[in-house]
């Protein structure tokens, strides 16, 4: 399944794998191509809307409720794929 062209989300959620990478590609399409993966949310300018508006794209692929809270606290975008916990086989 792929929402919006993003790869199933389910497929090798790994360290570093096709869950994180669908995260940072997310990440980007919300906070532009220009986004550091390394910096915070909030730090690379986004807000509470765009953290509910990732949140849920997050649970279209992972058939998860994703917390917006979880998007603003991760101090970045790996950080938030691992807190998605291991991808659904």
């Amino acid at each position: 399944m792929s929402v919006d062209g993003i790869s199933d989300i389910a497929s090798d959620g790994g360290p570093g794998g096709r869950q994180e990478v669908d995260v940072q590609e997310i990440w980007k399409d919300f906070l532009g191509a220009d986004a550091d993966l390394h910096a915070s949310f909030i730090a690379n300018g986004g807000d509470s809307l765009k953290a509910v508006l990732l949140a849920d794209r997050l649970a279209a692929l992972t058939g998860r409720e994703i917390e917006y809270l979880d998007v603003l606290d991760a101090p970045d975008a790996a950080a938030l794929a691992r807190s998605l916990g291991p991808a659904a086989s």
